[in-house]
């Protein structure tokens, strides 16, 4: 014998009288316990049937509200609750185990308003920063072989305007409200928005090439200088204040201001900057503050190399003005 335990809450005391009087009605064959707390009513009650007929005697009490299992929608009021519950250990006539015992609650609550919810056609889509406007354009239809009136999409998606009047209208499908057409016209926004999105990574990615094309040939004009011990060419996109540090393992080792003192350092023997013959590495990396690259280069005489292993420096640069302000030079 499966027996189900059920348990219903009254949350307006007010009402006992008259879900007492609907459960008496159906006569049920079992003692059934009403107990009184402060704010609510407990009625249990536990049958070898389900009595489902309760659900539907207690609805009737209220005819502007209803059972639902779900609540999720938001905060309602609950007048009434009524769970269920059998036992994982419960077995049927046959002494067999049963596969699915109910535990459910059910929630007696305001019946909601049919009404569609409105909507606005306009949808707003980040790209990145950037916003982009669309607009989800839909207009009366109607199946000219049946007679059946609905809605259409336009194959437009911007806003609303004299671009969208000779626009093809989708007739693959006559849709039954507004909201559907909606629902189906965002599948097809998304597919544009997808297109959309990558023209513009690549608009980004052609403006970022053209701002960093002249830092980059500055840059390299200033290490190709350095190659060929230039020093008019060095000097060339310098600031006059230009501050120049080199650091070992992240400790500044020497610095050096003002353009006068820059062309001192350069000139002498503890320069390391020219005729190096550096090769500027792939990766340039470009931030708010400065831009940083690699080089890599095989020691000469003057480096006193014990051997003639290929070795990597660092180079930070801060332009000002498509002018070189600052050089960190990190061993």
């Amino acid at each position: 014998m499966i027996e189900t335990e059920i348990t219903i809450l009254i949350y307006r005391k007010s009402d006992l009288d008259t879900i007492k009087e609907k459960i008496c009605r159906r006569k049920v064959l079992v003692p059934i316990f009403i107990i009184e707390y402060e704010n609510h009513y407990e009625i249990k009650l536990s049958s070898d049937y389900e009595e489902w007929e309760l659900d539907s005697a207690i609805s009737e009490c209220f005819p502007d509200y209803e059972l639902t299992t779900d609540i999720a929608g938001g905060k309602k009021e609950i007048r009434a609750q009524i769970a269920r519950y059998q036992s994982e250990f419960s077995t049927d006539g046959w002494g067999r185990q049963i596969e699915n015992p109910l535990n459910e609650v059910k929630y007696l609550i305001k019946k909601v308003n049919k009404t569609p919810e409105k909507f606005n056609p306009k949808v707003k889509v980040l790209f990145q920063e950037n916003i982009q406007d669309y607009c989800i354009n839909i207009v009366n239809g109607e199946n000219k072989a049946t007679g059946e009136k609905g809605y259409l999409l336009l194959n437009y998606f911007k806003e609303k305007g004299e671009e969208n009047s000779t626009a093809e209208v989708l007739k693959d499908r006559l849709y039954k409200s507004p909201i559907e057409a909606f629902h189906y016209g965002f599948l097809k926004l998304q597919e544009i928005v997808t297109k959309d999105f990558k023209d513009f990574e690549e608009q980004k990615k052609k403006e970022l090439r053209d701002e960093q094309k002249l830092p980059r040939k500055i840059i390299r004009e200033f290490i190709n200088s350095c190659n060929s011990f230039h020093i008019d060419g060095i000097v060339k996109n310098l600031t006059d204040n230009i501050v120049y540090e080199r650091r070992v393992n992240w400790q500044r080792e020497l610095k050096i201001e003002g353009i006068n003192k820059f062309i001192e350092f350069i000139k002498s023997s503890d320069q390391d900057l020219c005729s190096k013959n550096f090769k500027i590495r792939s990766q340039w990396n470009f931030n708010s503050y400065d831009i940083t690259i690699g080089v890599k280069f095989f020691p000469t005489s003057t480096d006193n190399a014990t051997n003639n292993v290929l070795k990597y420096k660092q180079f930070s640069f801060v332009l000002k003005v498509d002018k070189i302000e600052s050089i960190i030079e990190e061993k």
